[in-house]
């Protein structure tokens, strides 16, 4: 593995490793004798829901949440909360708890969505529905009760919205003040682009929301200068920024937001925005109109980067801070005209001591090389850490062709490091910084185009279902938390692309999905450490935690998987689940509301399919053993249709009959628990050998009113689907024999 200092020399040495004829590897940048960074094998978020644009947060106390879209189609998006660090995640939902009838529960939505916090742990939700009002919801339990809002909410009463953004001001006891806000903390701002004049900031805090649950549920106007009429075209003015992620100070209040303009010359410029609070908690921008520019002063903004050969603004600006309050700004570069490899992700990086005004010169973070895979880039998202470091991602093509034509590329995550140096204060200088770049995703994520004319590739039959963006955080450690889209398995309904050419259907079920950092430095300039991704046999779990209600409930000992493992004999692949009790499945039944079928389902991804062995059961105790490779049910939204349900379909629906059994012991317990085993004929599940590599497994519990395989359109738009009770996730395997015992 080289050891290099920037991507220049990454670049000549995947030049040089080419020609010579030896495999091309990533440059990292490590110092002598520290660990590579390095990912743990990826967890499935959620097994049953696909959904583009997936946000990632880790409140105070550790815990891990991840949200997104399902579609203006279904009115609903995706929240879930994980119950073991990060590798299983359950449904978040107001109102009555997620039950084998209905899951989510929570119209209008199914847009972009964001999540934030409080010192606190109080958790804040975003949901946009139809560009019209943003829903908002808040927990401060870790999403076993909800509080939410639909109208006014997010939009302060007044319709119009698209593509927000929360900013949490809540400084640490002892954080330097030096903000003239005097009112109630937390103060949350809530950002978004108002579909008429562009940026509108809101703002909640307990003096503005007096409902129940409040603050963060309901929001009031909070930009000093909207009501100057813009002469030339009638609208109001609105801040420079709509549509860049911000970043918040917790010494001033102040909030940051950027976006690209472009000049006389066709060249572009990155500019800033900062709006400075009031007492109140108003904020005034850069750009507070003037007699003479009553649209807004853009003169006064502050300039990133300069003479751009392209738009830094698709699909996404994005700012973060730092423990020393550096700022941090990643995009990728969108040329209007010439080579697609000139979209590249760069970095740039500036200090509270210069007011955010003096800019390093931008860094270049992935390498453009064909070889590495990484040609060509889109969604560019950032995390800092401590001083001078942050993690950039983004999605790389192989191919140098633009994003949004169909030429095969095959799309992977990559991550840089940057590290820059930083003085006694802890204040980036303006250095050339390291750069480590490392591929993330173990196999290709995506294949073919993602198109970037948002709604608009309808249009164009491109596809959308990785749609905007997707994020990165850190842990408590400082390890890098990634969520992206897994849409290489290809899923489409049968019947939805009759011609295959995807002009109503765009296939590819978008499986989100975690990676988490386990070895090399994390961004608090220590080495970070966990599970290693290299093939096992199976996995082992916590008991306790098969939940109903899902979140906060009591212990469903019948649906409590402590272990999965897969083994290989012959032409039989065996499928082995512990599980705490089978021997009741009624009393399991009735324990979850509205309850018909109990299922037990391994699922795993080899090559470009996922494949499951299962056991489904009834009250009456009477059993099928099946295996098979998932479908999909495909519900339609704005940007055509896309999978929106995966299912795991039993015999006679899709899936092939296997022989199995359950033994119990006579009184089953965590310590002496049941065992379920299936029996998988190879061919039935793509005749995996001991050479063939399986990703991602996981087993789930899943409580249904309904066989997966009989999931009709019109369930999965009510989400009636398998509810998740409990999983055990994920390893890597090559099947090879059990080991005798000893």
């Amino acid at each position: 593995m080289a050891r290099l200092r920037n991507a220049l020399l990454a670049g000549l040495v995947f030049a040089f490793l080419l020609r010579e004829g030896s495999p091309p590897v990533l440059a990292q940048s490590s110092s002598a004798g520290s660990p590579h960074i390095g990912f743990e094998v990826p967890a499935v978020v959620d097994p049953i829901h696909a959904n583009g644009e997936p946000d990632i947060g880790i409140d105070p106390f550790g815990k891990v949440f991840v949200s997104g879209p399902t579609g203006t189609g279904t009115q609903r998006s995706v929240w879930l909360g994980s119950v073991d660090g990060g590798h299983t995640f359950r449904i978040i939902t107001p109102g009555p708890p997620p039950s084998a009838i209905a899951g989510i529960i929570d119209p209008p939505g199914g847009g972009d969505t964001d999540i934030n916090f409080d010192r606190s742990g109080k958790q804040y939700f975003a949901d946009l529905y139809a560009l019209a009002c943003l829903r908002t919801a808040t927990t401060t339990d870790g999403g076993a009760t909800v509080s939410q809002e639909i109208y006014p909410a997010g939009c302060s009463g007044i319709p119009g919205a698209d593509r927000q953004w929360l900013a949490v001001y809540d400084p640490a006891p002892g954080t330097p003040n030096q903000s003239a806000y005097t009112g109630p903390k937390p103060l949350i701002y809530l950002e978004y682009n108002n579909v008429v004049s562009g940026a509108q900031w809101n703002k909640s805090n307990s003096a503005v929301d007096l409902v129940p649950g409040g603050p963060g549920l309901t929001y009031m106007a909070a930009t000093n200068g909207t009501t100057s009429p813009c002469v030339a075209n009638g609208s109001f003015y609105a801040p420079f920024g709509a549509d860049g992620y911000p970043a918040i100070d917790q010494v001033t209040g102040k909030v940051l937001q950027a976006s690209g303009s472009q000049n006389s010359d066709g060249t572009f410029s990155l500019l800033l925005n900062i709006g400075t609070p009031d007492a109140s908690g108003d904020l005034t921008f850069l750009d507070f109109p003037s007699v003479a520019n009553p649209c807004g002063d853009s003169s006064k903004l502050i300039h990133i980067a300069d003479n751009l050969s392209g738009s830094p603004s698709t699909l996404f600006t994005v700012l973060s801070m730092d423990s020393a309050r550096n700022l941090f700004i990643t995009w990728a570069l969108s040329p209007n005209s010439g080579s697609p490899a000139l979209r590249q992700v760069f970095v740039s990086a500036s200090s509270a001591a210069s007011g955010w005004t003096n800019w390093s010169t931008p860094v270049q973070m992935s390498d453009g090389s064909t070889v590495t895979g990484d040609a060509v880039n889109v969604f560019p998202w950032i995390k800092a850490g401590g001083a001078g470091r942050a993690d950039a991602v983004w999605y790389g093509s192989n191919l140098s062709a633009d994003p949004s034509s169909q030429s095969g590329q095959a799309w992977n995550v990559y991550m840089s490091q940057v590290v820059y140096a930083t003085d006694s204060t802890g204040a980036v200088s303006g250095g050339a910084p390291s750069v480590t770049l490392v591929k993330v995703s173990p196999h290709p994520m995506h294949y073919n185009d993602i198109c970037l004319a948002g709604s608009g590739c309808i249009a164009s039959q491109g596809n959308r279902n990785l749609a905007d963006f997707f994020a990165v955080t850190i842990d408590h450690t400082g390890a890098a938390e990634i969520v992206y889209d897994d849409t290489s398995n290809g899923l489409a309904q049968a019947g939805f692309t009759p011609t295959g050419n995807q002009t109503v259907d765009h296939a590819g079920a978008g499986v989100i999905t975690v990676a988490r950092q386990s070895s090399g430095p994390g961004l608090f300039g220590t080495n970070v450490s966990g599970p290693s991704n290299a093939p096992t046999t199976g996995i082992t779990g916590n008991s306790g935690d098969a939940l109903f209600p899902v979140i906060g409930g009591t212990n469903v000992p019948g649906m409590d998987i402590l272990s999965s493992s897969i083994s290989l004999s012959g032409n039989t692949l065996t499928v082995t689940t512990r599980i705490v009790d089978l021997s009741n499945p009624a009393a399991t039944a009735a324990k979850i509301t509205g309850t018909a079928f109990l299922q037990y389902v391994t699922r795993w991804q080899m090559g470009n399919t996922i494949y499951y062995g299962a056991m489904e059961n009834t009250p009456l105790n009477r059993p099928i053993f099946y295996a098979g490779a998932a479908q999909s049910v495909d519900l339609c939204s704005v940007s055509a249709c896309f999978p929106h349900v995966i299912t795991y379909p039993e015999p006679g629906l899709g899936g092939s009959a296997e022989n199995g059994s359950i033994k119990c012991p006579s009184a089953p317990s965590a310590s002496n628990p049941c065992t379920l085993t299936i029996n998988v004929n190879v061919a039935n599940v793509g005749n995996p050998t001991s050479s063939s590599l399986l990703e991602e497994v996981g087993s789930y519990s899943f409580a249904s009113a309904h066989q997966s395989g009989a999931t009709t359109n019109a369930q999965a738009e009510a989400d009636d689907v398998p509810l998740e009770i409990d999983g055990v996730c994920c390893y890597d395997t090559r099947p090879h024999p059990p080991k005798p015992p000893l």
